[in-house]
């Protein structure tokens, strides 16, 4: 989950650092500039201080500049209600007012976070599929465990029946040379038939 609050940060980061991305001044006619967010700026009919006011213009209103007097320090623009007059430069930025970057932000933000609803759904889907095969890991340790048991327990079985065959084996040899032992002494003390003398005559 660290991760993902990592990556939602950086999303974030990156949506205000396109958003605040400064543009090159460029003094030239249509230019789209702003009144500074944090007052309003009178118009003048004229570029100075001593021409008539035309109202104001709010803080952070987006403004199209027609011309620029460096001289006089004063900028020609028209306004949101389509009025054109001059502002003091100092009451000009090139960055985008709050007013207007927030609607920018807040969907920005929205973006961010359904990426992340979306990186989170996956990552508990991939977490689920992590637990699922490794349960699945071990019910084939076990049955194989299983196995290997069942193969050493028929091994030994297997040894003890060789054995047994092999005792019987030598059990028969040794009662059939023991009964051959007894019958050649036997037979070596038996009387032996005497030959008739007379057998010639």
């Amino acid at each position: 989950m660290a991760k993902l609050s990592t990556l939602f940060l950086f999303f974030l980061t990156l949506a205000f650092s396109n958003v605040y991305a400064q543009q090159e001044p460029n003094d030239g006619s249509g230019d789209i500039r702003y009144i500074t967010d944090d007052l309003s700026a009178f118009m003048h009919a004229g570029p100075g201080r001593n021409y008539r006011i035309l109202g104001s213009v709010n803080a952070g209103t987006r403004i199209s500049v027609l011309q620029v007097n460096e001289e006089k320090g004063f900028i020609e623009l028209i306004d949101d209600q389509q009025r054109t007059g001059w502002v003091e430069s100092q009451y000009i930025s090139s960055q985008q007012s709050i007013r207007e970057l927030l609607p920018e932000l807040q969907q920005k933000v929205q973006q961010s976070s359904a990426q992340l609803a979306e990186l989170t759904q996956s990552n508990d889907l991939l977490n689920q599929q992590l637990s699922d095969l490794t349960n699945r890991n071990a019910v084939l340790a076990e049955e194989l465990e299983n196995q290997r048991t069942e193969k050493q327990s028929l091994q030994r079985e297997l040894d003890m029946l060789d054995q047994s065959a092999q005792m019987k084996w030598f059990t028969r040899g040794g009662i059939i040379a023991l009964v051959s032992i007894l019958l050649g002494v036997i037979i070596a003390y038996l009387p032996k038939k005497r030959k008739r003398s007379d057998q010639w005559m």
